[in-house]
């Protein structure tokens, strides 16, 4: 049987793929870079810019948790839209403030990160190479 060559494209990459969480994981993981970035510059541009990144990832977290698709439990999604509001509001204020500090931000998308991570990446003991050589 031969197989479409679009089908076989999709199927080599497709064993690469994040899962959607992975994916969210990583989409905070880019955030929080800038986010840190920007705060640690000077920059306005580079500020601008991740804050601008900051708000249209809590408006698409808000958006997708308004709507009840019967995946995410009420609980969690009212969780989502509260930290959604938060963050979104504090980072209308850090667009204002050039001097306000974007650490609760950083704070919000580690909290997030955290809860997007697997048990055993969170618990995992650095490996130490000093015992080594």
């Amino acid at each position: 049987m031969m197989i479409n060559p679009a089908m076989k494209a999709y199927q080599s990459v497709a064993q690469f793929a994040l899962s959607g969480r992975d994916a969210d994981a990583a989409c905070f993981r880019m955030l929080i870079e800038e986010l840190e970035a920007a705060d640690a510059g000077s920059d306005q541009d580079i500020r601008r810019a991740a804050l601008s990144k900051n708000q249209r990832l809590w408006s698409m977290i808000m958006k997708a948790n308004t709507l009840d698709t019967g995946v995410t439990s009420l609980e969690d999604r009212e969780l989502f839209v509260t930290l959604a509001d938060r963050s979104q509001r504090y980072g209308i204020r850090a667009i204002l403030d050039p001097n306000l500090s974007l650490l609760p931000l950083i704070e919000i998308a580690r909290n997030v990160l955290d809860g997007l991570e697997p048990a055993s990446v969170k618990t995992e003991e650095p490996f130490d190479l000093n015992g080594i050589f």
